[in-house]
């Protein structure tokens, strides 16, 4: 772990991966928490669960749609600039947000959000891909995704006892902060721009990019199916109180950091199939045993194994599109999070009418679905595999 660190530090690059670190704090920090509070937002508002569930949605689409800009934006402006621009646009709409009192007000900041939000990520992997070994990119995508854990964990916290404006007050100011430090901070790979191709088309005519994002988008959509609908949930079916829904959720996201480490370690140390398969293996038989009613503590558990086999497969899926060759790093890094948002969306949007009926259902068919794909994972990504040493 210290040789890591020191050839993070080094090549001079870790002022600018701990920025974006910080970038994945900001955009996180509200994420999570939001389904946990969607009973506090109805309260307050005097709407129902159903209608406020709609910020999750608004979110997510805008933000995968967004995240297909960057790609192209990178090849012909700076890093620096579009972090700094966007990271000013995030800030203005988190504050539009935490002042807002009417549903349709909200929905049009978190669509801002979303457009904003949307450049960290990308930017991430393309500098990952760009300034790091090969044999250190599954730790690095490790501890930066693990800082959207650490970033939940704080907001749902703070959502247990604070007024849930509050999940929009921290990340305006951190985001301010961002713009204000890229703009001033000195670095070379800021300075840069992206200079792989980016072509969406060949998404249709590769197959090996149509296979992965494929098998991406249909695996997010079944997990926020799931994931989304914990804070309704909990609050229907077992009557929780807000403390106890925000304590499950910070011990689901404590699951999500230690899958995430789990899955660089096993990206590095076996291979990144071997990652995906593990993680997907216990996400499905988790969200199965999430559609029996068992008592809090035991649903508790089942919740943070959920996180732990998807941030293990997130992991495996999200180096292996760092493996890419150069030239198709930009168009994978932004195809990633347009495609998981996308989905997730449309697959939480499609999870409401099922819940409408039966949140046990619901539950049950995402994990037979799941549990299906464990078997085809071999046919889509064994053609894009890399392993140590080859």
């Amino acid at each position: 772990m210290k040789g890591f660190f020191l050839n993070t530090f080094d090549k001079g690059k870790a002022s600018v991966y701990f920025l974006l670190c910080l970038g994945c704090v900001t955009i996180s920090f509200n994420t999570a928490a939001i389904a946990a509070v969607i009973p506090s937002i109805s309260k307050d508002l005097g709407i129902s669960d159903f209608a406020v569930s709609r910020m999750i949605s608004f979110y997510m689409i805008p933000y995968g749609l967004g995240a297909l800009i960057y790609a192209p934006l990178l090849k012909v402006i700076s890093y620096r600039k579009v972090l700094a621009s966007t990271m000013l646009l995030y800030a203005i709409s988190c504050a539009l947000c935490s002042i807002g009192n009417l549903l349709n007000n909200l929905l049009l900041a978190r669509m801002a959000m979303g457009l904003s939000g949307a450049a960290v990520t990308p930017m991430a992997l393309m500098i990952i891909g760009d300034n790091f070994d090969s044999n250190i990119r599954g730790r690095l995508v490790g501890v930066f995704f693990s800082c959207s854990f650490f970033a939940s964990l704080a907001g749902i916290g703070i959502a247990s006892f604070a007024d849930w404006r509050a999940l929009f007050y921290i990340p305006a100011l951190l985001a301010l902060v961002i713009t204000i430090v890229s703009l001033l901070m000195k670095s070379e790979i800021f300075d840069r721009s992206q200079t792989g191709e980016v072509n969406y088309i060949r998404v249709f005519t590769n197959k090996r990019i149509r296979n992965v994002f494929l098998f991406i988008f249909v695996i997010s959509a079944l997990y926020h199916g799931v994931h989304q609908w914990y804070g309704v949930y909990l609050d229907k079916v077992y009557g929780l109180s807000k403390q106890a829904i925000s304590l499950i959720f910070i011990l689901s996201a404590v699951g999500g950091l230690v899958g995430q480490n789990i899955g660089g370690m096993l990206s590095d140390k076996k291979n990144r199939l071997f990652a995906c398969y593990t993680g997907f293996i216990v996400l499905s038989l988790s969200t199965l045993l999430l559609s029996l009613h068992f008592p809090v503590i035991i649903v508790a558990a089942v919740m943070v194994f959920i996180s732990i086999g998807w941030t293990i497969s997130h992991n495996g899926i999200s180096t292996l599109l760092t493996d890419f060759p150069e030239e198709e790093r930009a168009l994978t890094a932004s195809l990633n999070s347009a495609v998981r948002f996308i989905s997730g969306g449309i697959g939480f949007y499609l999870s409401t009418y099922i819940v409408a009926s039966s949140f046990a259902t619901n539950f049950f068919i995402i994990g037979i679905v799941m549990f299906i794909l464990v078997f085809l994972i071999k046919y889509i990504i064994i053609s894009v595999e890399h392993k140590n040493g080859e």
